[in-house]
């Protein structure tokens, strides 16, 4: 796994022993990956429609009103 993944997941409060499991890892990479594409995706399509990309993923996940 990803360094940076890593240290988000400990960050998230996901175990060390989480981590270290092969299958735990596998499905958490994915899920990472998913919402990194979807992400990426958003950012490219509205990069002319937005100030600030940035600002509409979070609010497209809820982390922003």
């Amino acid at each position: 796994m990803n360094k940076r993944l890593q240290e988000l997941a400990t960050t998230a409060g996901i175990s060390i022993e989480y981590l270290t499991n092969t299958k735990q890892i596998t499905t958490l990479e994915k899920f990472a990956e998913l919402i990194i594409l979807e992400a990426a995706d958003i950012a490219t399509v509205n990069q002319h429609q937005w100030h600030c990309p940035g600002t509409y993923i979070k609010q497209h996940f809820g982390i922003e009103p």
